[in-house]
């Protein structure tokens, strides 16, 4: 099999495509043949050597996967040879869908929505799952709730916004200006541009009802500009660290539920997606597909910002 691997953490330079053994599934596990994998800041952050001290080396990047499965082990009845699946590989234990095959605990792999190529469909796992699970598991998010998501256009936000929306949420956003036609297109109700100064007056104002659930895709300090936006017993979920020290004392006023994500893995969150983008609730959001060969330009072209969607590869 093919597999790209860093021997050491670095640039996207740091990054080579090696010929490895192709493994062997255990009991409860599937061989997968990937057919496409997609690019996420994890993967950046993993490479560089954010999370150095549990990622021991030399390491295996790719954490959404879309494929075939070639093998199944002892124990697994849910999954058989031939199925087309997707799923996100256990974060930083068993990462690797930059590769020819991978092999997966079957419980977290799911199958993939008949309705989309693998491409698309490696498109989904990690940013999709996770806006599901800030609004349907922790926000519990039901229609007519007023919903804030901070970010919109990017990777876990454009899937927020159509999550919410399928519910039958009022959608609010942030982006910037020149993505305003964009995350309306997706289906949110109302654009405000992240980089006017009073964006928070601004919301204040517009909004004094405050929002149910606000989700938070930024960082920084939008947490602590956002408590105040809540609506009594709302619920703010980010999935971005909170590094630097923030006041939290408008959350009392609010009565407020803070929830912090690193996504899990779940299949069947996953069957829940795959049900939904079949019924045409939530459309891949793909801005190009590059091959395993462009491994290292894909990342540098994410670390370069201002995309619109996902880099797919492609892995024949």
């Amino acid at each position: 099999m093919q597999a790209v691997i860093i021997e050491q953490f670095g640039p996207a330079s740091a990054m080579r495509l090696v010929e490895l053994p192709t493994p062997t599934p255990g009991p409860d596990e599937v061989l997968v043949r990937v057919k496409a994998a997609s690019v996420n800041p994890v993967d950046i952050q993993t490479r560089r050597g954010d999370y150095q001290s549990a990622i021991p080396l030399p390491a295996k990047l790719g954490v959404d996967c879309a494929g075939v499965i070639e093998q199944v082990g002892e124990g697994v009845k849910n999954l058989k040879v031939g199925d087309e699946v997707f799923y996100v590989p256990r974060l930083l234990a068993n990462e690797g869908s930059y590769a020819t095959h991978h092999v997966e605990k079957a419980a977290i792999v799911a199958k993939k929505p008949g309705s989309l190529s693998f491409e698309q469909a490696a498109t989904l796992p990690l940013a999709a799952g996770t806006a599901w699970e800030c609004l349907i598991e922790r926000g519990r998010l039901k229609a007519g709730d007023k919903v804030l998501v901070h970010g919109g256009a990017g990777g876990v936000g454009v899937y927020a916004i159509q999550i919410a929306r399928h519910i039958g949420a009022y959608v609010v956003t942030t982006a910037s200006a020149r993505n305003k036609a964009f995350v309306e297109s997706l289906g949110a109700d109302k654009h405000h541009n992240y980089q006017e100064a009073s964006l928070y007056q601004q919301l204040q104002q517009d909004y004094p009802a405050g929002f149910d659930i606000i989700v938070d895709t930024v960082g920084h300090h939008t947490i602590q500009n956002s408590l105040a936006l809540l609506a009594d017993g709302g619920r703010l979920v980010s999935i971005v660290d909170m590094a630097v020290p923030q006041n939290l004392l408008n959350g009392w006023q609010a009565n407020a539920e803070l929830h912090f994500v690193f996504t899990t893995q779940s299949a069947q969150r996953l069957s829940e997606i795959a049900s939904v983008v079949d019924a045409g609730g939530i459309k891949p959001i793909l801005e190009r597909t590059m091959g395993l060969n462009d491994i290292v330009q894909a990342h540098e072209l994410i670390e370069a910002g201002s995309r619109q969607g996902k880099i797919a590869i492609t892995i024949d």
